[in-house]
């Protein structure tokens, strides 16, 4: 699994809409869509409900955030990950 891909799926949480999370992260709308496309396929689960009005994290999305280890840390933590202990 892709550690960036964890990272455009946080931002696209963050942002509830993928066109605004591929402008913070620098890069092409097109290309975050289908990296997060291809997240969902590795894991086995949609983790986005896709809507005119944005994005929205399904259950099991929801479900998958968590197991995930909270990897949004970058919110705390200036964008790095925990420390490995």
């Amino acid at each position: 699994m892709n550690l960036a891909h964890l990272k455009y799926a946080v931002e696209v949480e963050k942002t509830g809409s993928i066109t605004r999370a591929a402008d913070n992260l620098f890069m092409g709308q097109p290309n975050l869509s289908k990296a997060i496309k291809e997240l969902e396929a590795q894991v086995g689960i949609a983790i986005f409900r896709r809507t005119s009005k944005g994005v929205a994290p399904t259950r099991k999305g929801q479900e998958f955030r968590v197991c995930q280890g909270d990897f949004g840390a970058d919110r705390r933590n200036g964008g790095h990950l925990p420390a490995q202990r």
